[in-house]
């Protein structure tokens, strides 16, 4: 009776690790298989090109890049556990950040998949940082993951699938690819990263073909106190792999590219997500091998990565790039990692509420009009209980105004297709050609320095919505709305910031009125725009119509483009727009000047009913200093890499007919009785060359209106327009 007792734990053990006897035995073969490399493989040597880049994803899935960095290297792997690897070429192109990813990463790539342990792809410190040994696995310094095919795997694992899932052609060779899904255990004390995620095999060799999903740490710190990160509210976080070989002479499986990607989302920030995305290619493989009567070691336990630098002088003279920066990091979108995203991002698993806003100005703002505004909003998402619905409400007070706003919204997902409405009562700006990721509000410049660069409508809105995301979320989309809303006029309540500093202006004339509204916006490469460094085109369509109390038709446009070419940058933006009716509301006038809109001039010294405003610049930088540099420890800067930039920023409006020259007349007028804005007359432009240094972060020059008589002037600021 004993016998068959145990016979049936023992049973209910491995069940609980492989799903079935086949799955077993195809684990057991890839061990045998990937517990080392092939005997004869003694080492091997290629050429690497990476990205390492930075960029936000909006609540919609669109990518918008801040900084990518591109280097290429010469790696060496050595059986021994040696790898190095040698960087040979290095170019960034930045919105302004004064710190290089590699202030973060060191070693950034895999040598191969092959041993007892791996690392996440990406080394967060040198390997000089002292370690008592390398079982050592508590440190906080590295996280080793347990490889799913060690020795120790049922430990950390269990496996299920084993399927064919395509069979790929490699000369004479057919090679049949089974996928396994392995699962962490989510228990245990000791602090090693483990793989959650899928892994296809070559089913005759039993090699690793494919790894891709989520790393996770099982334990906690020898302290067994959580870092100061993981114990900060509304912070979710996931790191992502996807490892693809390929097989070099036909016998091992080496790598082809590899991902490593870190996403995370911050309440405070809104839906918005951070990514850092590492992306690497292989290429050029010599593998030194030993021979076939080479004997089997032991599988590797550690490989001690090391990272060199060329001179100076020959990487900043390299110039034999595979790919053009942008390219590999526009190629792939965080939406890729969806399935195994943390529950918060997901859209399965039990109904679910959170507390994360759209955006900070629904939690929190700051403005002439409300004053401190402090809100809260919650959402609801029914996912397996009634997929794809989401149900929302928002709702604050401005303390200043001492006022309610808020409201109500709900959506529906098919496939492509979402269906959604809302009601509202906000207070939107009215400003015009607003770019992703500007404030919406003053903010803490209006606190400090008593800046609010915006106007203010009070806005009740019920509204339908449609979109459709045409192939993905990046290829493009078209939403259509429709409903009513009605608008009121606002003024200023605060004449100054709390701290002092300038007075506000007042908030502009708004005619009020009920109406019933349509708009259909269309968008092409959704995530590109001339302020970000993705390479390629973007374009945009906006048309609206309202009749009732208040009656317009308004039509936008803009288009965008940024291209590579070498050491050369070009970038391009226009955008155009045109409003019409009986009599304009002044809140749909086209209003230009001030520092985001038409630097030179005074804020929104220019208005009409037809407006255009474009920016162009052109940047090369010198084939000098363009390494990255250490200034202390572990923090990098980019390298002085100085270079010559030309701008040109410019914009129009005109007052076309008597409805426009009223609603010019309606924004207000100065103490002197003069109207606040006018039209422009003619296109008001300024020209501008001169240095740049920090590949664009800074520039130094001279810059001149080139529509009327005027002197050059030297500027310095931010950024390489001038």
């Amino acid at each position: 009776m004993l016998i068959p007792l145990l016979l049936a734990q023992l049973a209910v053990a491995r069940d609980t690790v492989y799903a079935s006897a086949a799955v077993r035995g195809l684990v057991t073969r890839a061990v045998v298989a990937n517990h080392a490399p092939p005997p004869e493989l003694t080492g091997y040597r290629a050429h690497v090109e990476s990205e390492l880049s930075l960029l936000m994803r909006d609540s919609l899935g669109r990518e918008r890049a801040a900084q990518i960095e591109q280097l290429a290297s010469a790696i060496t792997w050595r059986r021994s556990g040696d790898y190095e690897m040698h960087v040979v070429g290095y170019r960034v192109q930045t919105l302004g950040s004064p710190l290089s990813t590699l202030s973060f990463v060191r070693g950034w790539t895999e040598p191969t998949l092959y041993g007892e342990r791996l690392r996440v792809g990406v080394q967060f410190l040198p390997d000089s940082a002292r370690r008592p040994a390398p079982s050592d696995t508590a440190r906080r310094d590295t996280i080793l993951v347990v490889h799913p095919f060690a020795d120790d795997r049922e430990q950390f694992y269990k496996y299920s699938g084993g399927d064919t899932v395509t069979v790929l052609r490699a000369g004479a060779r057919a090679i049949t690819i089974v996928r396994l899904r392995v699962e962490p255990h989510l228990a245990g004390t000791t602090r090693l990263g483990v793989f959650d995620g899928e892994i296809d095999l070559d089913a005759e060799r039993g090699q690793i073909v494919r790894m891709r999903g989520q790393l996770l740490v099982l334990g906690q710190r020898r302290s067994g106190r959580r870092s100061l990160l993981a114990r900060i509210p509304g912070l979710e976080g996931a790191a992502y792999i996807e490892f693809v070989n390929t097989e070099v002479n036909g016998r091992y499986w080496l790598p082809a590219s590899q991902r490593s990607e870190f996403q995370s989302t911050f309440a405070l920030f809104g839906r918005s997500r951070a990514v850092m995305r590492i992306v690497s290619h292989f290429s050029e493989y010599a593998a030194v091998a030993a021979g076939n009567d080479a004997s089997d070691p032991v599988a590797i336990e550690h490989t001690a990565h090391t990272t060199t630098w060329a001179s100076q002088d020959s990487i900043s003279r390299f110039g034999d790039w595979r790919e053009a920066i942008g390219d590999v990091t526009a190629s792939v979108t965080a939406n890729d990692f969806d399935e195994f995203a943390p529950d918060a991002w997901k859209s399965t698993g039990a109904p679910r509420v959170d507390f994360v806003p759209a955006s900070t100005d629904n939690l929190v703002r700051f403005d002439r009009v409300q004053g401190l505004y402090t809100g809260m909003e919650a959402n609801l998402q029914l996912r397996n209980a009634a997929p794809g619905v989401t149900i929302g409400a928002l709702a604050g007070y401005a303390w200043s105004e001492r006022t309610v706003r808020g409201g109500v919204h709900a959506s529906v997902q098919r496939g492509l297709w979402t269906y959604g409405a809302r009601g509202e009562r906000t207070l939107p700006s009215t400003n015009d050609f607003v770019r992703p990721f500007e404030p919406q509000s003053a903010g803490p410049a209006g606190i400090v320095g008593s800046i609010d660069d915006f106007d203010y409508v009070d806005r009740k809105l019920a509204i339908g919505t449609v979109v459709r995301v045409l192939g993905s979320v990046d290829h493009a989309l078209v939403t259509a709305q429709l409903g009513i809303g009605e608008d009121r006029a606002e003024r200023a309540r605060l004449t100054r910031g709390w701290t002092g500093g300038g007075s506000f202006l007042p908030n502009r004339g708004v005619l009020p009125g009920r109406y019933g509204l349509a708009m259909v916006d269309a968008e092409f490469h959704p995530g590109l725009s001339g302020d970000f460094v993705q390479p390629g085109v973007g374009a945009r369509l906006h048309v609206e119509s309202a009749r009732g109390e208040l009656a317009w038709q308004r039509v936008e446009v803009s288009v965008s483009g940024r291209q590579n070419i070498g050491a050369v940058s070009l970038s391009a933006e226009a955008q155009g727009g045109v409003v019409t009716g009986a009599v304009i509301p002044p809140q749909q006038l086209f209003e230009l000047g001030g520092s985001s809109t038409l630097p030179g001039y005074d804020y929104k010294q220019f208005a009409g009913d037809r407006a255009v405003l474009f920016h162009g610049f052109a940047a090369y930088v010198l084939p000098v200093w363009r390494a990255p540099r250490r200034v202390w420890g572990n923090l990098f800067i980019p390298g002085f890499a100085p270079g010559v930039a030309a701008g040109i920023e410019g914009g129009w409006t005109q007052v076309s007919n008597t409805a426009a020259s009223s609603a010019v007349l309606a924004l207000g007028a100065s103490a002197s009785g003069a109207p606040l804005s006018v039209a422009t007359d003619r296109i008001r432009a300024t020209t501008g060359v001169g240095v740049t240094f920090f590949s664009g972060i800074l520039h130094l020059g001279v810059a001149r209106p080139i529509d009327h008589p005027a002197p050059w002037r030297v500027v310095f600021g931010g950024g390489p327009s001038f």
